[in-house]
């Protein structure tokens, strides 16, 4: 099974859950299942380190990509490790509930919110991704996924650049958002 198969194979489990609950409101039950998308793919794409480490663009990040307050020579443990990564999400998701008001698909938006969490919010703020999104553009949304190849100025598609797993982010990133398309 691929990996874009496991995120909507947890999305759809996720839907079937929540959806004919009466005690779950629409936007809460959204959140449900664009989380289960995110705790699929977004482990996949950065790893867990429990020991501090610079990523490819030198920020020093620890466990699943979390970067806040983090130092040289910080360590976590994993209970710590899945504690920031729910904070994380969460911080990713609140800035969507606020920014993303566009017509898109389910795992469009577990895409999108993954993208939030590897590039920041304020980057994902800011782009023509969440432009096109917001326009109800879900096409060109998914093609600005690939406008974002580039680690501290190095284009991840070349082999030297070191950092092919930006390529294999956002291929799988666009592919998400055209699923159904």
């Amino acid at each position: 099974m691929t990996l874009v198969q496991r995120i909507a194979a947890a999305v759809a489990l996720a839907l079937a859950s929540v959806s004919g609950t009466a005690v779950v409101m629409p936007q809460e039950a959204e959140r449900i299942v664009i989380t289960a998308g995110l705790y699929v793919l977004t482990p996949e794409m950065e790893g867990t380190r429990f020991q501090a480490y610079p990523d490819t663009g030198g920020i020093w990040t620890i466990c699943t990509g979390h970067t806040a307050g983090v130092s040289r020579g910080d360590r976590a443990t994993p209970e710590e490790c899945a504690a920031y990564f729910q904070g994380d999400v969460g911080e990713v998701l609140a800035f969507m509930w606020k920014r993303l008001t566009g017509p898109v698909s389910l795992l469009c938006k577990v895409a999108i919110a993954d993208f939030g969490y590897n590039v920041g919010t304020h980057a994902l703020g800011q782009s023509t991704l969440l432009k096109r999104a917001n326009a109800g553009d879900q096409r060109g949304a998914a093609e600005q996924f690939m406008r974002w190849m580039f680690v501290d100025g190095k284009d991840c598609r070349l082999a030297a650049s070191n950092c092919p797993g930006i390529v294999k982010r956002r291929l799988i990133q666009r592919e998400l958002c055209l699923v159904g398309l």
